[in-house]
């Protein structure tokens, strides 16, 4: 008797203006929707043609409410054990495995490449410990397993162009048999919109082609980058980050290698008191060999709300707490050569605490009114890029 095959979709529900927001502000939020509703759907369909058992795992049980309705009652919905990517998928491959082979599948593709998700749970029956699915933004979109393995969720920069190099690193270093299928295309960014609508990887999912071509009547999208990924590399890599070594090929070019540093999303607070103060801290950087003034910032952890991750860093570094929150913008610090995502947010009547810093951090906390740090960072007096920045961003809420 065949063992039964069973795939696990991640899910969350497409609401309008939580849906595909790293596609805003050139997609409209309702066609953000729509594409984030049609994907799911088509990625669920492709998973019934493959498997014998699919289910969705959503964060909680608001979304399991809205994909229950949406997915119809033949297809179970439960919530994650934990908060974020690697409890949802270190967790769920734990507990599901003990049942036989699992594959869990992202929900931000537009379906399945045809027959991947049936040669994933072959090469696990021809005695692979772990099978992933890359994607061309350097994650993946398919992971399975026969048995748990703790060592492709230990250590891992989620939410990198690093993520599937260091876990298939991480699992040969463990003595893993590891396996691959096709590359397919993670829908997160305009330039994964630009590639699916004007250079697909393969066929798409009929409903994400209609809600693709709706995109495309609707505004401009620009075609791809000249450049192609052909290779990727990681040189050397740590949980928090990883040097990666890309090549990219160009028509009629000699390939090229680019060598970056893949991080995770950060946040930055300009915190002002009830005093009308703002709170920075003066710490040693370096690769800079030098004392530079900054806001108070530091990674989101994965499956943590940005805001969330503000207030927690905030606290860290100068015992901020409470105020009311506003946020300012997103942006790349140094795109040429870092992956850095950067949300900053203001927070005025700010209550100050003693600080919790990190213990291999040192910083000194600044005091400085309002006025004054705007003019150090008009006038360049702040080097710290991302700091001028957003002292720049809240300029127009502070005065």
């Amino acid at each position: 008797m065949s063992a039964v095959r069973r795939a696990l979709v991640v899910a969350k529900a497409p609401r309008p203006g939580r849906a595909k927001t790293r596609l805003a502000p050139g997609v409209p939020a309702e066609l953000g929707t729509g594409l984030a509703e049609a994907m799911l759907l088509d990625t669920v369909d492709a998973c019934r043609e493959e498997a014998d058992e699919v289910g969705l795992l959503c964060p909680d049980e608001s979304h399991a409410a809205d994909l229950r309705a949406l997915v119809g009652p033949d297809v179970a919905v439960r919530v994650q054990r934990g908060r974020g990517l690697r409890a949802a998928l270190r967790e769920e491959m734990l507990v599901g495995t003990r049942a036989g082979a699992l594959a869990i599948v992202s929900s931000d593709i537009p379906g399945l490449p045809r027959g991947e998700l049936t040669r994933a749970l072959e090469l696990l029956r021809e005695g692979a410990d772990l099978v992933l699915g890359p994607a061309l933004d350097g994650g993946y979109w398919l992971i399975a397993m026969t048995r748990f393995h703790e060592a492709p969720f230990t250590g891992i920069p989620w939410s990198t162009p690093a993520c599937a190099g260091v876990t298939l690193r991480r699992a040969r270093d463990a003595g893993l048999r590891t396996e691959l299928v096709g590359e397919w295309l993670d829908l997160d960014t305009a330039v994964d919109l630009s590639l699916a609508i004007h250079a697909p990887p393969g066929p798409l999912g009929a409903r994400t082609g209609q809600a693709l071509a709706r995109i495309a009547s609707s505004i401009e999208v620009p075609g791809p980058p000249a450049g192609r990924l052909i290779g990727s590399e990681v040189v050397v890599a740590s949980p928090g980050r990883a040097l990666l070594r890309d090549r990219l090929e160009e028509d009629g070019a000699t390939p090229r290698d680019h060598l970056y540093l893949a991080v995770p999303r950060a946040v930055l607070t300009v915190a002002v008191t009830a005093g009308g103060e703002v709170l920075l801290v003066r710490r040693y950087r370096h690769p800079v060999r030098d004392w530079t003034l900054e806001a108070p910032a530091g990674p989101v952890e994965d499956g943590e709300p940005p805001q969330a991750a503000a207030a927690r860093g905030l606290a860290e570094e100068v015992g901020g707490r409470g105020g009311t929150w506003r946020h300012l913008g997103t942006s790349f610090s140094s795109s040429a050569h870092l992956s850095l995502r950067s949300d900053a947010f203001l927070a005025t009547g700010v209550e100050v605490d003693p600080a919790r810093p990190r213990d291999e951090e040192e910083v000194t906390v600044v005091r400085m009114p309002v006025g004054e740090a705007l003019d150090h960072a008009r006038s360049g007096r702040i080097v710290d890029g991302q700091t001028a920045l957003c002292l720049l961003l809240a300029a127009s809420h502070l005065e």
